[in-house]
């Protein structure tokens, strides 16, 4: 019929065909329409979708019929008719059923699909292949629509993200006022997760960023403000499970962690500010030195557990880890009592190598990987340097270094600063090398001496390139050390060409065998490791009982400086060697009181004065070692030594600078000042953080001194002078 219909010559025919099935399709869905106007709830979305089904399925089969108009005449009516009146027969179906069935019932139809979603979200049993079905009606009736896609999100999605969004309103405002925020988050995650299998489950796939997107805005945007406030509380108990949630919470929503890694930054410089000031209320440089090694493993520790809360509670995130790195470099570089924190952390390491904790390698290991890792928040690495290489000369002549251990920390600092900052301290190992080597052709040689030395000797040639050492020190030394060193003096003279010895002997140490008498009147031998000096201060008192200060001055030709450094351990250690016997004048007057105020605190066990005499201190307690270790000074040389090291630090810095600036110059020939001062900050960093004040001022001395030049037009930029 259809093909006699379409083939006929006139055409009115094939136009007639057409709206009668138009007419028809109309008749249909009336009908089907009066049968689901009866319908309310559940019922009606089954009856629905049992309807439509039917009538789809029935204009599937009527387009089969249609296939000849479908081949010729409908397209030809499309290419002529603009408004595309005439449609394939089966959008036509479906276009009749939303004119006459659908937009008479969508408001109930509507309100029955989203109320069997809030049951749904209320855990009520729902079959939720209705739901889908549903939705995909709803897209197949948008066929007068471009793209076809927009019926659905206008008629279905914007309600459906509108409703999603209320009900949680509802329910969070609800929830919060009843329970506390770690429920709250907990509940929050079950509706996140239970929205995203929901929207897989009956919805098309771009419709779920935006259902998505609706519930995190009312879970979490809209309450945001009361989670940043608990997060500060998370950190301060500790509560991890909390703040693995919050983190997946808040990094859903844009800009989510950006405040919360602010207030985690907050709080540790609150927590790191009052270590600093607990360890910066010390009073006393012994004190002080104590107190560094609690202290730099309390540091550590709050390090190690940040590092542990980013990764486990905040998957690394950059934001918190810039925080932590932020808050750290705050604190860690404020002031911190006597020392920087440059030497405190030098005291740290010294006491860890020196094996004075017993840890094992790996522990070892791991404690140096995390000292570094403070040691690269410091402004002041220049300092730390200094003092690092000060130490560890000191337990490179003592002999008693866990190398493995120095080399790894080594070269931990060569990975953060760069050759240029270890080259010296590897420098200082290899002539130890050199020198244990030339000590046993020093033994061969004097093997068969005659008179035969009597004493042990070992020498340790340093390149003064490498170590931080002092100038010589004026000694007075006993005629059984002069001629060790006369001896060496001319075995090196011998087998080196040009080179002059320096003996530095405030380095040196010596074990010296000390004889007494227990109380029962038994001889007794007692080993002392004590310095070079100390060992000639003992050993005067094999001539005499008693010494008083300008005697021992007078004797050993010392110092009084150093004098007052090497005699403090000798009689204010607990193995006490020396009696100090306190003589005032009589024209200080009223000076013995403000001597007793300057006793106070740890500095009081270092007092050495001119007035005093000396006597050896019986020993009324038996040690229970054979050896004993003496201090080498005071801790008030320590605290002078510090202020050294700042000073002369200061003086390197202007060179550093100067020759950063020259650097650049050479380089650029010509630039501003401000990429002049930024090009070479940046290359100082890695040392030391500079002042641009007085960088400004070096690029004034270099232009005085000649280096470069201000250009006659522009005053900003400079020119290089070769």
């Amino acid at each position: 019929i259809v093909y006699n219909w379409c083939t006929r010559p006139e055409e009115p025919k094939k136009e007639e065909l057409y709206l009668k099935t138009a007419s028809f399709f109309e008749t249909i869905v009336a009908e089907q329409e009066e049968v689901l106007n009866k319908y309310r709830g559940d019922i009606l979305l089954r009856e629905y979708l049992k309807q439509f089904d039917s009538y789809t399925s029935a204009t599937k089969i009527i387009r089969r019929i249609y296939n000849y108009m479908h081949r010729y005449w409908i397209p030809s009516q499309q290419a002529t008719l603009s408004d595309k009146k005439v449609r394939d027969t089966f959008e036509l179906s479906l276009l009749k059923w939303r004119e006459k069935c659908y937009e008479k019932i969508k408001a109930r139809l509507l309100e029955d699909i989203l109320a069997l979603v809030d049951l749904d979200r209320e855990s009520e049993k729902v079959d939720k292949s209705i739901l889908s079905n549903l939705v995909q009606a709803y897209i197949q009736i948008g066929v007068n629509e471009e793209p076809p896609i927009r019926f659905y999100e206008i008629e279905f999605q914007e309600p459906f993200i509108e409703r999603t969004k209320q009900f949680y309103i509802m329910e969070s405002d609800s929830f919060l006022q009843s329970n506390s925020v770690s429920e709250y988050m907990k509940k929050a995650e079950e509706r996140l997760f239970h929205e995203q299998t929901t929207a897989q489950q009956f919805l098309p796939p771009y419709t779920e960023p935006f259902v998505k997107r609706a519930a995190e805005e009312v879970l979490i945007q809209r309450h945001n403000d009361i989670l940043q406030n608990e997060f500060q509380t998370m950190l301060r108990d500790e509560r991890e499970s909390d703040m693995r949630r919050f983190y997946h919470l808040l990094n859903r929503i844009p800009g989510g962690l950006t405040h919360s890694s602010n207030t985690m930054k907050n709080f540790l410089k609150e927590v790191g500010m009052g270590i600093i000031q607990e360890q910066s209320s010390t009073l006393g440089a012994q004190r002080a030195i104590i107190n560094s090694i609690p202290f730099l493993h309390r540091l550590l520790l709050l390090h190690k557990k940040y590092v542990n809360i980013i990764s486990k509670c905040f998957s690394d995130h950059k934001l918190f880890v810039q925080a932590m790195d932020e808050a750290f470099t705050f604190f860690i570089n404020k002031e911190v009592g006597v020392f920087t924190m440059a030497e405190l952390l030098n005291f740290f390491v010294d006491h860890l190598l020196k094996g004075n904790e017993k840890l094992s390698e790996e522990q070892l290991e791991e404690t140096l990987e995390n000292t570094v890792r403070l040691f690269s928040y410091f402004d002041d690495k220049d300092i730390f340097y200094t003092s690092f290489r000060r130490s560890l000369s000191k337990r490179l002549l003592s002999r008693k270094i866990n190398e493995d251990a120095e080399m790894s920390f080594i070269a931990k600092l060569k990975v953060r600063c760069g050759d240029v900052y270890t080259k010296k301290l590897e420098g200082m190992f290899n002539d130890i090398k050199l020198s244990n080597e030339r000590q046993l052709m020093f033994r061969e040689s004097i093997a068969n001496i005659d008179p035969p030395l009597g004493i042990d000797i070992s020498v340790t040639v340093l390149n003064d390139l490498y170590w931080p050492l002092s100038k010589q020190t004026d000694l007075a030394l006993p005629t059984e050390l002069l001629r060790c060193v006369k001896i060496f003096e001319d075995y090196y003279h011998k087998t080196t060409e040009k080179r002059k010895l320096t003996w530095l002997y405030n380095q040196g140490n010596v074990v010296m065998a000390m004889h007494y008498k227990d109380p029962k009147g038994r001889t007794k031998k007692l080993d002392l490791l004590l310095s070079c000096i100390q060992a000639c201060i003992l050993l005067l008192f094999n001539e005499s009982d008693s010494y008083h200060y300008p005697q021992l001055l007078e004797q050993l030709k010392l110092s009084p400086e150093m004098l007052q450094f090497s005699l403090g351990p000798l009689i204010y250690f607990k193995f006490k060697l020396l009696n100090r016997i306190v003589k005032e004048k009589e024209e200080q007057g009223t000076s013995t009181s403000s001597q007793k105020k300057r006793a106070k605190g740890d500095d009081a066990k270092d007092i050495v004065e001119e007035t005093d005499e000396y006597q050896l201190a019986p020993i009324k307690k038996i040690p229970k070692t054979i050896k004993i270790t003496i201090p080498p000074g005071s801790s008030r040389m320590v605290k002078k030594q510090s202020q050294q090291i700042q000073e002369k630090t200061k003086e390197e810095r202007i060179i550093k600078i100067e020759l950063a600036l020259v650097r650049v110059m050479k380089a650029r020939n010509v630039c501003s000042q401000n990429e002049l001062i930024s090009e070479a900050s940046a290359q100082l960093m890695k040392f030391f953080r500079p002042d641009p004040r007085i960088v400004k001022k070096r690029i004034e001395t270099l232009m005085e001194r000649g280096f470069m030049r201000r250009d006659e037009d522009d005053i900003k930029m400079i020119h290089y002078v070769a």
